[in-house]
């Protein structure tokens, strides 16, 4: 049965990296994207994800949102009072903003959210869940370990994709060494079975590559490092 959601945008693809992550999203059952700031990793998968959820042309029942929620260093925020969903509100803004921008509103979002057609899930309540009928987005994925990777990629159930999308250069983790972003690249980047899509050119302001390959050569980093 098809999903009616709001009125989409087109999805324009910006550059030929961007064709490439459309096109494995569409075309695989597991794609994996990294790239640096403002390359359109996240509003390029959520579009994509929820015209494939109003196509029809398979029965994807929901949209499913993972986010690492790893705390920033010098960042910490305390104990979160409220609901799981309230205590994940402020890990989620890298969804909610996008899905705001798409639906040029934040009433729709929130409306498919009561509806279960997107759902919020941490990382923590993944194990033992078995997700079918579903598109699954995992943000953030460069803070997640190997460990962490293997528990979400073995929960994939009948009829699902798996979208996972990270930045290499703004790991949280404590230990850089633990984060699977890289491994996973390198091991799959041949593979037929996942579609790994690397994203270089900034659509969000042609100025933030500049500004961090000054950084960069002066040996400043990340919070965290």
């Amino acid at each position: 049965m098809k999903i009616k959601l709001p009125k989409l945008p087109r999805v324009k693809c910006k550059n030929a990296e961007q064709e490439e992550l459309k096109y494995g999203i569409d075309n695989y059952d597991i794609t994996v994207c990294y790239g640096s700031a403002g390359t359109g990793k996240t509003y390029l998968s959520l579009l994509e994800s929820l015209h494939l959820l109003n196509s029809g042309n398979r029965t994807f029942k929901k949209l499913v949102l993972i986010k690492s929620v790893t705390v920033v260093k010098g960042e910490e925020i305390g104990f979160i009072k409220g609901s799981q969903e309230e205590k994940m509100c402020p890990f989620m803004y890298s969804f909610t903003g996008n899905l705001n921008k798409i639906f040029n509103n934040n009433e729709s979002a929130e409306q498919l959210r009561k509806d279960g057609i997107i759902e919020w899930l941490p990382i923590a309540y993944v194990r033992g869940v078995n997700i079918d009928d579903s598109i699954i987005i995992v943000d953030e994925a460069q803070n997640l370990s190997l460990d962490n990777f293997k528990t979400i990629i073995t929960r994939i159930g009948s009829n699902s994709k798996i979208i996972f999308l990270g930045d290499v250069e703004q790991i949280d983790r404590k230990k850089k060494s633990e984060s699977c972003l890289s491994t996973v690249c390198e091991l799959f980047n041949d593979s037929p079975i996942i579609k790994i899509v690397k994203l270089t050119e900034s659509i969000r302001n042609p100025i933030i590559p500049k500004i961090l390959e000054i950084l960069d050569s002066n040996g400043i980093g990340y919070l965290n490092e």
